[in-house]
């Protein structure tokens, strides 16, 4: 088994769960600030991504950030009644420093907000349910594509499912980044 390894950098927002309202407030102010879009790291893993991505292929762009997402960051549920929340400058840390991050749906779409952010492109956070009315459970980043103005659903959580989960869905709100 390799050595146990704790990357040290901060922050991580650790607070009681107060519900979607106040855990997107957080995110959209951590996406905004110096250690989400405004980070130079950020830039350096957002470079890196679409470096091979042909110029003005923006579809490209989102679906390389995406999938390097998807591949670089495992899933993992929070706490049962802890809101914990990694900024992106931290997973893009510990994907530099360990080769992947752990990270929940909200950091998971905060990440790749952030990134997209960081390309140029509009991105909202989306809440969804899938049982009774203005109860969430999930939440994912949407991404528009200039060119068409088309919204890009990114959603690793979901997989290669995504549709599957679209179907499940029985109420959602989009909350905008400005």
């Amino acid at each position: 088994m390799p050595a146990l390894a704790i990357a040290s950098t901060q922050p991580t927002v650790v607070r009681p769960f107060h519900g979607p309202t106040d855990t997107i407030q957080l995110m959209i102010q951590m996406t905004v600030g110096p250690r989400g879009e405004q980070s130079t790291l950020v830039r350096s893993l957002k470079d890196h991504i679409v470096r091979d991505v042909q110029p003005k292929d923006y579809f490209g762009e989102i679906l390389a950030v995406r999938n390097f997402v998807a591949e670089k960051i495992k899933y993992s549920n929070d706490a049962v009644a802890v809101e914990q929340v990694q900024d992106p400058e931290r997973m893009c840390q510990e994907i530099v420093s360990f080769g992947k991050a752990v990270a929940d749906c909200d950091e998971i779409a905060l990440l790749i907000a952030t990134l997209c952010r960081q390309l140029g492109r509009e991105a909202a956070y989306v809440t969804v349910g899938f049982g009774k009315p203005n109860s969430f459970a999930h939440v994912f980043a949407i991404v528009q594509e200039p060119k068409s103005k088309t919204w890009i659903i990114c959603d690793p959580v979901a997989g290669t499912d995504e549709a599957s989960m679209l179907a499940r869905v029985t109420t959602f709100k989009i909350w905008g980044i400005p």
